[in-house]
């Protein structure tokens, strides 16, 4: 278990992001790889698919990691306070909510994908491909969310480096099998949505072996503990888990606004979310570093040094946030290329670049700051923050200008809102950095 209550705090920072940046840049390499695949032999229909249900898997997935990010948090608390018999507790209540999380979510995928489709202005032949996609894709949701649960344990250790491996038996075996069942076997979007099925589950046995050895859960424990475990876990991630079901939600919005320009926008915006979450990885897992770093030191008291790390962080992010954009403004037009053949795709895929990267310091600054917050317990902040930046400035900016300005007003929308979220998120982080520390909840019987 790493402690990272002592040393140089951007190292301890930085070495906690690395390994998990290394884990989720295989992760959306997967998913660039898959966009790539799909894109070259399914067609531009068939990345209008897989762009029309990541809203969909987004919101049952970050809606997991949100709450699963409370257990990060509350263990890493106990890290630092050195309270670790209490493990067994939120050990067990994190295996129960991965249980019932699991089956609820396959239940509304059978059942509900439909109607959401229906809701979001996906009709016709294009709305059988995605239920068809997405009703495979629920077969893994066990796998899938049970390797998040098993990540946010290992990180809530301080064992960044081996939730990579775990992850990283996932993202590999998926970019193998996506090219196996779609281009050798020719199994269409059920093909793409079948390897992370296997590559999901693959991955699961791997992280309960793996942590069953080398973190066995302590024996000592209580059924009552684990209900107090888990009610103070979904009152801490429950803000988180809103978060990601707002953002969510206004995806979906997004996605009706842009559907009636046609598959060629839908695709070029399959592209460029895939994109951003590529570039954007190193500076979501900085985030989950301060985190744990300011869980751990607000647990032994050291405000200081909490703030002293998060300071440093943003330094570095503001210099390699504006290398990053450089990189992707110059390499537009190949990796526009990359995805697709189709030339407007590509134009409109460039386009987008050109707009929203000149801007990209806002949001890594910004969601830096946000893992500062949920480090400190203030996990409402970013959700009150996500309000702030998507639901009253991106989406009716979106919606409002679409029509006289087109397409380009949902581009501009993307950096309205992230000035939004990061002046709102610097005026909470500048109250929290000075406030007296919370004290660390015990749950002990």
């Amino acid at each position: 278990m790493t402690d990272m209550t002592t040393g140089p705090a951007l190292r301890r920072i930085v070495g906690f992001a690395l390994p998990l940046t290394a884990a989720n840049l295989l992760q959306q390499g997967y998913l660039l790889v898959d966009s790539v695949v799909v894109g070259h032999y399914l067609g531009v229909e068939g990345l209008a698919v897989v762009g029309t249900c990541g809203p969909l898997f987004y919101l049952l997935n970050s809606m997991f990691i949100g709450l699963g990010t409370a257990f990060t948090i509350r263990l890493a608390h106990l890290r630092g306070a050195g309270q670790e018999g209490q493990r067994r507790g939120v050990v067990l209540s994190l295996a129960l909510l991965a249980a019932v999380w699991s089956a609820g979510c396959v239940l509304l995928a059978t059942t509900l994908a439909g109607p959401a489709f229906a809701l979001m202005g996906i009709h016709g032949p294009l709305a059988v491909s995605c239920a068809q996609f997405f009703a495979t894709l629920s077969i893994g949701f066990p796998g899938m969310f049970g390797t998040a649960a098993v990540s946010a344990y290992l990180r809530g250790l301080g064992n960044s480096r081996s939730a990579m491996w775990v992850q990283a038996v996932g993202s590999v075996a998926n970019i193998a099998l996506v090219w196996l069942f779609v281009a050798v076997l020719d199994g269409g979007v059920r093909g793409a949505a079948l390897a992370t099925v296997v590559s999901s589950t693959a991955a699961l046995v791997v992280g309960l072996v793996y942590s069953a050895k080398v973190y066995p859960v302590p024996r000592t424990g209580s059924a009552p503990a684990v209900r107090r475990e888990l009610v103070d876990a979904i009152r801490l991630g429950f803000p988180l888990a809103s978060q990601h079901i707002i953002l969510s939600v206004g995806i979906m919005v997004l996605v009706w606004i842009i559907q009636s320009y046609g598959a060629v926008v839908l695709a070029a915006f399959t592209v460029a979310s895939r994109l951003e979450l590529f570039t954007c990885m190193l500076f979501l897992d900085f985030s989950g570093g301060v985190t744990t770093f300011a869980a751990q030191n607000l647990g032994t008291g050291d405000s200081a040094r909490a703030r002293r790390g998060l300071l440093h962080t943003i330094a570095l992010t503001i210099g390699l946030s504006a290398l990053v954009a450089g990189v992707v403004l110059l390499a537009r037009s190949p990796i526009a290329g990359l995805f697709t053949d189709d030339l407007a795709t590509q134009a409109l895929t460039e386009h987008y670049i050109l707009i929203v990267y000149p801007f990209l310091v806002l949001y890594t600054v910004m969601v830096v700051a946000h893992g500062y917050l949920n480090g400190a317990r203030r996990t409402t902040a970013p959700l009150i923050c996500t309000i702030i930046a998507f639901v009253l400035v991106q989406i009716p900016f979106a919606y409002l200008l679409h029509g006289p300005v087109g397409v380009d007003a949902v581009m501009w929308a993307v950096v309205a809102g992230w000035s939004a979220g990061l002046t709102y998120s610097l005026f909470c982080l500048r109250r929290v950095l000075f406030a007296r520390p919370e004290p660390v909840l015990s749950t002990a019987p």
